[in-house]
């Protein structure tokens, strides 16, 4: 008999893959997962995921122009047989556009320069864990320049077994706390791969752990420490793999500025049209 398998990470259960669509064409391939806020659950991933465009150039990423219409969500569920419980994965359409309208938020002042789009959405009796949930145990621990972190996502559309992804490693590799290019965002040291935008990222500290606020060496510890700290969209260099691969982490932040003011997004379908 086999042994069932054991799922040795929770936050494992943290990232999805979606894929997007015009109507029934498949475009693109990324990650995406869902954030706690006001006890509400959103999906966080990329704009240019949603979008189709490029947030540096708006233009379109694809050679022929496509603007994706539909986004898919590859969901886990529990499932349960024989008094065995095990886990499924089952694709949910999501349209990206109600009455032409988006459905996404994006930053209220910086807008579409932040690569990050959220949407509300609450799919039941799954087996997904919200990034910033608090059964992952996550705590404020100090992040700086060096510091462990670890991408989770789907380089390339590839699963690490099962529907489950792959855990991609790096370093913090920009002062945290200074955002590039007047932007809300850090960089990262790390070699990921296309299909890995819209991952969430995780800091880890191992041995001596010292909260961001800590007040004395009293509030130190000693053990493992991870606090989520944002959503990766891509890496400079991706276009020559002998360049330097540093990889874009937006802050999070940036995610709960969007969340608090709820301001939807422009259609990417007319938003870049020009004025006849």
């Amino acid at each position: 008999m086999n042994k069932p398998a054991k799922i040795e990470e929770k936050k494992s259960y943290v990232p999805v893959k979606v894929e997007t669509f015009f109507n029934d064409t498949s475009l693109s391939i990324g990650s995406a997962f869902f954030y706690l806020f006001e006890n509400e659950s959103y999906l966080i991933t990329n704009w240019h995921i949603v979008s189709g465009r490029n947030p540096q150039t708006e233009q379109p990423l694809l050679n022929c122009g496509a603007i994706p219409n539909k986004l898919s969500i590859k969901v886990p569920y529990k499932e349960k047989s024989n008094d065995q419980s095990y886990i499924q994965w089952k694709t949910y359409l999501l349209e990206l556009y109600e009455k032409e309208k988006p459905v996404w938020y994006v930053h209220p002042t910086l807008l579409e320069k932040v690569d990050i789009a959220c949407i509300k959405l609450r799919i039941e009796n799954t087996a997904i864990v919200c990034a910033n949930d608090n059964s992952l145990g996550l705590e404020m621990i100090r992040i700086y320049p060096s510091l462990d972190v670890f991408i989770l996502g789907f380089p390339f559309g590839m699963f690490g077994g099962a529907s489950f992804p792959l855990w991609k490693r790096g370093t913090i590799a920009s002062e945290p706390d200074i955002d590039i290019d007047n932007l809300p965002k850090f960089y990262v040291d790390t070699a990921t791969r296309e299909g890995m935008s819209g991952s969430p990222v995780y800091a880890q500290e191992v041995g001596m752990i010292v909260p961001e606020n800590a007040a004395s060496m009293d509030d130190w510890q000693f053990g493992k420490s991870e606090r989520f700290i944002g959503v990766y969209s891509g890496r400079i260099g991706a276009e020559d793999e002998f360049k330097v691969q540093i990889g874009i982490v937006w802050k999070m932040s940036a995610i709960e500025e969007i969340l608090e003011n709820k301001i939807i997004g422009k259609s990417s379908l007319t938003f870049f049209e020009k004025e006849t």
